[in-house]
């Protein structure tokens, strides 16, 4: 009886149909690393490239100095961390993520208001996304209130 089960995943998994993704998703299928920063003086290390996903390494949150307080904090066993990243063209940007993270977007100490938010295609991996309106400068990426210490990680313009 296992080996029939075995056969029977094995050929799902052989014959699964891969993913459509919309094209501003794509680098969502080639992950790199990167790990969070624990405060602002830190976030330069861990700066975030517009369209590079990257598997993102969150801290435990009591160990995260948020510049701004995050609207969901989460509790002692979740996680988050500090990213920066630069847009250097005004227009529509999305955030994705893998979990369901809370995202405050910072810009000069202030938090920057979100157009839309979703979820990801089905069975992309995709789990959240958010939308914003940006103008060109540096902006920081706050993540709380998340239940892994890691969720891929994306941000790509989309107009």
């Amino acid at each position: 009886m296992r080996i029939v089960l075995f056969i029977g995943l094995l050929s799902l998994s052989l014959f699964a149909k891969e993913v459509e993704l919309p094209s501003e998703l794509n680098a969502w299928k080639n992950l790199s690393y990167l790990q969070a920063a624990k405060n602002i003086n830190d976030a330069k290390g861990a700066s975030v490239s517009i369209n590079v996903a990257s598997v993102v390494g969150l801290i435990n949150t009591p160990k995260v100095q948020y510049i701004v307080r995050p609207v969901k904090e989460g509790g002692t066993v979740s996680y988050g961390g500090i990213f920066q990243f630069e847009i250097k063209e005004k227009g529509t940007y999305r955030i994705a993520l893998g979990n369901a993270s809370w995202i405050d977007l910072i810009k000069d100490n202030k938090a920057v208001i979100s157009v839309a938010h979703g979820g990801g295609p089905e069975n992309s991996g995709i789990r959240k996304m958010v939308d914003y309106i940006l103008d060109a400068g540096i902006y920081t990426l706050q993540l709380s209130a998340g239940g892994d210490s890691s969720t891929p990680l994306l941000v790509t313009k989309i107009k």
